[in-house]
């Protein structure tokens, strides 16, 4: 991590470099000047608008996104090596797997919504999705678990139970990588993919918590009968399951696939909430409530023309998220970035999600 020191030196740096050159923030904005006669907006004079502590708070801020990235890094690797099925035995599973479980439930806690702001960045490698989409799942399923007041034991059968989800595609990876849509032929293949998963877990032998069974084996249920594999309902759908379900909806929905492009959070929300009856009330709030609307590290424009970045979730007002306001309304860069919270600045709303750019800064 960067020392005081280097902080403090990095901010003397963009201070001078801003005396040197400046920027043409929009009239009227945090740290703009006010535009010459001829309506050309004048470069500002760098002043104390630009605060030490927001550059501390951005290097505090930009080191835990890198430790977030790497410890992201760590989880698609294990992705790898558990849909490779290189783990043999179901002692494998426990010594190996389950100790960084428990490192990635704990290292979670502490930086909960930089890791959302990371699973919402779309993959880097299309081929990679199947891994990607494990992690995102188990990480989004931990957020959704925390809003149910999991303890840390369960949490980390939670994460175990959503990393696991999908075991059941590996004999069908050409198939799901393939471009394009899938014939009815394959289509077929793949939703036998649950119940191939429980076969795989049933060759590690010893014995697996009854939530890594029911998210591999029920994920694909939903609550009024319509899913698969056995078309179970509502009281018949384990917790876990009802969980990942929803998390890997939403993933999937928010994320490119080999045959069609992403949406956005909103949109995907929205498409979620249309299909009435389908999944857990119970997990939807939490979605709703911890994930939102307008997840942290959405690019939004507001109704002032304003666009910035959410920053923070207002709990019970999904809507009306705090946004850091980066670009002015002519498109001009703020010298100095402001937050304004929606819940108490009734007046100003989110206009429009900009879509492909909802991604980490």
């Amino acid at each position: 991590m960067l020392s005081i020191l280097q902080i403090l030196k990095k901010y003397q740096d963009e201070k001078q470099k801003l005396q040197d050159r400046g920027t043409s923030p929009a009239p009227g904005a945090a740290g703009a000047e006010p535009a010459s006669e001829g309506g050309q907006a004048q470069f500002p004079r760098a002043d104390s608008s630009v605060s030490v502590f927001s550059a501390v708070n951005r290097e505090i801020e930009d080191e835990r996104l890198s430790r977030v990235r790497e410890f992201y890094g760590l989880a698609l690797d294990w992705a790898r090596r558990i849909y490779s099925l290189e783990l043999k035995t179901s002692a494998d599973f426990k010594s190996q797997f389950v100790p960084f479980a428990q490192q990635a439930v704990s290292v979670y806690n502490l930086n909960d919504k930089n890791f959302l702001f990371q699973c919402l960045h779309d993959y880097e490698r299309l081929d990679d999705y199947i891994y990607c989409h494990a992690v995102n799942v188990a990480f989004i399923s931990l957020e959704l678990g925390r809003g149910m007041n999991y303890q840390q034991a369960r949490l980390v059968e939670l994460f175990c139970a959503a990393f696991m989800h999908d075991i059941g595609i590996t004999p069908y990876l050409e198939i799901v990588r393939k471009p394009g849509r899938l014939t009815n032929d394959e289509s077929a293949k793949i939703k036998d993919h649950p119940l191939r998963g429980l076969e795989i877990i049933q060759k590690l032998g010893g014995e697996f918590c009854p939530g890594i069974i029911e998210a591999i084996t029920q994920e694909h249920e939903r609550m009024d009968g319509s899913g698969y594999p056995k078309g179970l309902r509502e009281g018949e759908i384990g917790e876990f399951a009802q969980i990942v379900c929803l998390a890997d909806v939403y993933e999937s929905l928010t994320h490119s696939r080999p045959h069609r492009a992403r949406i956005s959070p909103p949109k995907a929300v929205n498409e979620i909430l249309n299909q009435k009856g389908i999944f857990s009330v119970k997990a939807l709030k939490m979605l709703l409530e911890r994930v939102g609307i307008f997840p942290v590290g959405t690019w939004v424009r507001l109704n002032t023309k304003e666009t910035g970045i959410v920053s923070k979730n207002n709990h019970g007002l999904p809507l009306r998220p705090a946004v850091e306001v980066m670009f002015a309304e002519n498109g001009a860069k703020l010298i100095q970035p402001k937050t304004v919270d929606l819940a108490v600045n009734l007046l100003i709303s989110i206009e429009e999600c900009l879509e492909n750019q909802y991604n980490p800064r």
